[in-house]
């Protein structure tokens, strides 16, 4: 081997030596303790969302920050000794793994109930200056404490750490010391949302780190760059709700060359690319609905997200325009999209119900949601009394007011005056009143008076002995003599008076039900709907269009697409055939039809119904035999039937049902005239002439008896019959024939 090339080989090893010996030093062994604890001891709401937020800082770390599974604590619901001993464990943990070269780094997390003394862990509180302390012992080069809590920013007062805007540094990688970030500072606190399901502080640091706060744009998301996307996302989000404003806070002694990485986008399998066309607020939801990443996008600037594979659904706002596009990221792959790629979709839940006046907003949209969840999880429950009650902020408890009760923003509780409750913006609670409740925003909760209950939109129950009213969408029940819902009811009005409303489910009075929509009218008086599937009346139900059914004395509809069932039965277009007594369907059968048969008989029959099913009203008076059409006998007949023309119009067969009474003598008193029976069973067929004029004709089938007469009227004029006794009651049948002239609608 020549000199040269010894030289070579020679260069050629020192530099892998070198290569290998700068790997194996900057190598990073990095653990995270997340802990997590919903309950803070007695007096203390339950937290919902701790734990769940644990598992996201935890979960992120492991996809993106090179965090080992087995290097992942998951701590719920500890003591104080339980979680000194979780340290403990990790500290031996750390020794034992610890390799010559190389840096190790803790990262805590808390999630959970804390105050100005420490963190609270059910009834113990372990003090800041202790856990502090304990997390400085521990044996790694760089100790990072993320704290989620009320009053979180004490432990960087311990050192004289306090609320700064978002920072920079910097500087290379290698580093030792320590950094503490808090969601607040001292006095504030931390909230969580039902809309996000979970903290403020914890969504907004999960979303920076999984990419969004990638400032640099260099594929990595330092401590500095995390610290400064969540302190800016979380005081956004927080400064108009009414928990108030978040102010993250933190001190940090990091000595050495440079800042720490926490996640790099490259680590992860799936990810996805944001264009620099795209501009405006991003919600990324996973396939499950939950939210996993939400940021504004500047325009002219691309962006990189670290996703776990699976399938998306990424919502753009711009001002009131609201796109969306479905995105499947799969292992291996980045997916881009960009600006084309969306399209419009409708608003959802994003936008407030009516003015929500002073513009709160959060991150969901959902201000009064938002305002409402912060004021249930961080205001705290008060009980004023006063001749006049007059709240002007933001509201939880008991208001009692001797004459009235007035409340001017949020209220979540209850309302108790002698005169009056008023509520001017969104309560949720009760109202309770001898004569007026007034809800003029949207109302939840059970409103009780004697007089009036008023809300302009209504979710729950409206009492009182004389007038409820809902202005706009209503869901729950109105009872009382009078009950308006000019909107949608989607529950129940009950009432001894009269039930009114634009749309409807189900109404129930003793008076009058009027709604332009509805579901259900059971009444004992008036239904009335433009639009109805079911009304129920001991009297009158009317509907311009009804799906379903009516059952009452009168029924009425313009359009029946159900069946009607009552004595009188009137429908412009029915679909079904009613049944009733009289039945008058505007495309159906209505017609009259004089005739003569066997017995010498001058009648007439009217059919009312449809070619399915149709009544039959018939009367008939006897011409005296050999005074054919000059002289009748003094007994009569009249009678109601049904019949089907077996659903044909125009020519067609019919089979008829009719029973008659039979009166021996024309009069109105009841004790000068007696009846007997005919049961008469007839098939015949129509002939039609001319549209609305035919011929008819066919065979009968009759039986009468004596009823209470002492003689039977009715025979053939050919004395072609058979009489018969049965259980002493005379009876007589016969075979028959009808001929006559039809006029009408057959």
């Amino acid at each position: 081997m020549s000199g040269l090339s010894f030289a070579l080989l020679f260069a050629l090893l020192l530099l892998v030596s070198n290569a290998n010996a700068a790997t194996e030093s900057g190598r990073i062994n990095r653990y995270v303790v997340a802990v997590s604890a919903n309950n803070g001891g007695a007096g203390r709401p339950v937290l919902r969302y701790a734990e769940s937020d644990a598992r996201s800082f935890a979960k992120v770390l492991k996809e993106m920050g090179g965090v080992l599974p087995q290097n992942v604590i998951l701590v719920k619901e500890p003591s104080v000794v339980a979680l000194q001993k979780e340290f403990a464990n990790l500290d031996a943990k750390i020794l034992q793994d610890k390799a010559s070269n190389g840096r190790d780094e803790v990262l805590v997390y808390y999630s959970g109930h804390a105050d100005e003394k420490g963190l609270r862990l059910g009834e113990e509180t372990y003090a800041w200056k202790d856990l502090r302390n304990r997390i400085d012992a521990l044996s790694a080069d760089v100790k990072i404490a993320v704290i989620d809590a009320c009053g979180s920013g004490a432990i960087t007062r311990v050192k004289g750490g306090k609320a700064v805007p978002a920072f920079m540094v910097d500087q290379s990688s290698d580093m030792k010391g320590y950094a503490f970030i808090t969601s607040s500072t001292q006095d504030e606190s931390s909230q969580e949302s039902d809309k996000l399901k979970g903290s403020f502080f914890t969504h907004s640091l999960v979303s920076g780190l999984r990419g969004a706060g990638d400032l640099s744009s260099d594929g990595k998301v330092t401590l500095s760059e995390a610290y400064q996307f969540a302190f800016n996302e979380t005081l956004q989000k927080t400064e108009t709700t009414l928990g108030g404003a978040q102010h993250p806070s933190r001190d940090m002694n990091l000595a050495g060359t440079g800042d720490v990485v926490m996640t790099d986008l490259r680590a992860t399998s799936a990810g996805l690319d944001l264009d620099e066309n795209v501009s405006g607020r991003l919600y990324i939801r996973d396939e499950n609905d939950e939210l996993v990443a939400e940021l504004n996008k500047k325009l002219g600037r691309a962006m990189s997200l670290g996703l776990p594979a699976g399938n998306y659904t990424v919502k753009l706002q711009q001002k009131a325009d609201y796109m969306g596009v479905s995105v499947a990221l799969k292992n291996g792959k980045r997916e881009k999209i960009s600006i084309v790629d969306f399209k419009s979709v409708a608003a959802e839940q994003t936008v407030s119900r009516g003015d929500v006046g002073r513009n709160r907003n959060c991150s969901s949209g959902d201000s009064i949601a938002c305002s409402l969840d912060s004021l249930d999880h961080n205001g705290k429950f008060r009980t004023t009394f006063n001749f006049v009650d007059v709240e002007n902020n933001p509201r939880k408890g008991l208001q009692i007011g001797f004459f009235v009760a007035r409340t001017e923003d949020y209220m979540l509780g209850s309302q108790v005056s002698l005169i009056a409750n008023v509520a001017k913006r969104e309560m949720h609670g009760l109202q309770a009143t001898t004569i007026a409740n007034v809800a003029r925003d949207h109302f939840e909760g059970a409103q009780l008076s004697s007089v009036v209950n008023y809300a302009g939109s209504l979710d729950g129950v409206q009492l009182s002995t004389a007038l409820n009213v809902t202005k706009d969408k209503s869901s729950g029940v109105q009872i009382g003599i009078v009950n308006v819902a000019v909107d949608t009811l989607d529950g129940v009005q009950v009432s001894s008076g009269v039930n009114y409303a634009k749309y409807t489910d189900f109404q129930i009075t003793a008076g009058v039900n009027a709604a332009v929509s509805s579901s259900v009218q059971v009444v004992a008086g008036i239904n009335y709907a433009t639009n109805s599937d079911v009304q129920v009346a001991a009297g009158i139900n009317a509907a311009h269009e009804n799906d379903h059914v009516q059952v009452g004395v009168i029924n009425y509809a313009t359009t029946e697409k159900g069946r009607q069932w009552g004595i009188i039965n009137i429908c412009g277009e029915c679909e079904k055939s009613p049944v009733g007594i009289i039945n008058i369907v505007g495309n159906g059968v209505w017609n009259v039809t004089p005739y003569i048969n066997e017995m010498g008989a001058l009648g007439g029959s009217v059919h009312l119904g449809t070619a399915y099913f149709y009544t039959n009203l018939e009367w008939a008076a006897f011409f005296k035999k050999g005074h054919v059409f000059k002289d009748f006998e003094k007994f009569y007949e009249h009678g109601i039937g049904i019949g089907t023309q077996f659903g044909k119009y125009g020519s067609h067969w019919e089979l008829e049902y009719t029973f008659f009474n039979v009166y021996n003598k024309f009069g109105t008193d009841k004790d000068d005239w007696k009846s007997g029976y005919h049961h008469r069973g007839r098939v015949g067929y129509t002939y039609q002439v001319l549209p609305g004029f035919g011929l008819s004709v066919g065979g009968s089938l009759n039986l009468t008896s004596v009823g209470y007469l002492n003689k039977l009227l009715l025979k053939p004029l050919g004395d072609y019959h058979d009489d018969f006794c049965s259980k002493k009651h005379r009876s007589r049948w016969w075979p028959g024939f009808y001929a006559g002239l039809t006029i009408g609608r057959f």
